[in-house]
């Protein structure tokens, strides 16, 4: 009998020992990093969490202070006094989050010191909220937007309490822009006279007048002598017919004198100064007129002008030659309202007075006189120029 050996294929789901070694170490691995994965995917979801409500807050504040600080009115309020429009902007910028305070206030700027300068009547703290004011604002006043929102983790793995993110924003009002420019034509030329009609001359029409006449009538008289009766016809007046005219009625010519503000004619300024508490500039009219003032403009460092306890520089009063002006002012700029000085002939000097020593100068000093006269119409003196 003949035997023959026969060898056997190994089964296909036999795998060696090393396999099924290295297939659980793999697990153990993944089940030692899968927690600090974790942690890690939740720390980028919660770091992006708060730098997003960050930038929520900061733009919230920053959208409601531009529209609170913009000119005009909306549904007859003005801007800054529309505390549901103001805060509807803010919450515009809130997605996923809910803001916690949206505060309004105002001031007039701030100190050096950092320190807010207050409108009366209104507390410039943003954590209180002053909307609606009452108070006219000016130029160069603030409104402040004050926002909060509070951070949280979605998943407290460590015992934190929540971070409040707040942020205040503020920007000034601007209220007036002053525009100085030349108008033209900057003269007036003569006016053409008109002539006048001749005088009418008074003539008398007279009629012509009757020679009288003698009529004969002879009577028969025993002498027959004629005789002779004269009949004597009166001639009839004269008369006379007056034609009256009137006279013509002369209308005068008013010519405005024209005045020339440039040239050697000119009307000139001297530098700006500053002293004690009094801003001046001189003007030297050589124009050979009074020149009247349409308006009169003046900037100053209201709120650092003076360096004492009190910041604030109030104008107090103005003065040109006789004319003078009392008031109440503490705004970065102002037209003088109602006040129009006449310029005199020669060298005048327009002094600005306030409160308080004028002790510091930031560059933004500046006086603008607008001429009225015919020939000067809004011919600028500006100490700028």
């Amino acid at each position: 009998m003949r035997f023959t050996s026969v060898r056997m294929k190994q089964p296909f789901l036999c795998r060696p020992r090393s396999f099924h070694a290295k297939r659980a170490q793999a697990i153990v691995e993944f089940m030692l990093i899968l927690p600090i994965l974790l942690m890690l995917v939740y720390g980028i979801i919660e770091v992006g969490r708060l730098i997003f409500i960050f930038a929520s807050v900061a733009n919230a504040s920053r959208q409601a202070a531009r529209y609170g600080s913009a000119s005009g009115e909306i549904n007859d309020t003005a801007f800054y006094q529309d505390c549901d429009g103001i805060r509807a902007v803010a919450n515009q910028s809130a997605f996923i989050i809910t803001f916690d305070k949206i505060n309004i206030t105002y001031d007039r700027g701030i100190n050096p010191d950092g320190t807010s300068i207050p409108i009366q009547g209104v507390d410039p703290d943003p954590q209180v909220d002053s909307c609606p004011i009452e108070v006219p604002v000016r130029n160069g006043d603030r409104i402040i937007v004050l926002v909060s929102a509070s951070y949280e983790p979605i998943i407290t793995l460590l015992p934190i309490d929540p971070i409040e993110i707040v942020s205040a924003s503020a920007r000034s009002f601007l209220i007036s822009v002053p525009i100085v420019g030349n108008a033209l034509p900057t003269g007036f030329a003569p006016e053409t006279s008109t002539p006048s009609l001749a005088p009418t001359v008074v003539t008398a029409t007279l009629s012509p007048t009757t020679i009288p006449t003698s009529t004969a009538t002879f009577i028969p008289t025993s002498g027959n002598i004629p005789k002779v009766t004269p009949v004597t016809t009166q001639p009839p007046r004269s008369t006379s017919t007056a034609t009256n005219t009137p006279l013509p009625t002369y209308t005068s010519t008013v010519t405005a004198t024209m005045i020339n503000c440039t040239g050697s004619t000119a009307v000139t300024h001297g530098p700006l100064v500053v002293r004690n508490n009094i801003m001046e500039m001189s003007i030297n009219n050589q124009t050979g007129h009074t020149l009247m003032t349409d308006r009169v403009y003046v900037e100053w460092n209201h709120d650092k002008g003076h360096n004492g306890t009190d910041s604030g520089l109030i104008l107090s009063g103005v003065s040109l030659d006789t004319d003078a002006w009392d008031g109440n002012l503490q705004v970065p700029s102002a037209f003088i309202l109602s006040y129009s000085p006449n310029i005199p002939q020669g060298v005048s000097v327009i002094r600005f007075r306030f409160h308080q020593s004028y002790d510091r100068r930031d560059g933004t000093e500046r006086i603008i006189i607008t001429i009225a006269n015919p020939g000067c119409v809004n011919h600028p003196v500006d100490s700028s120029h």
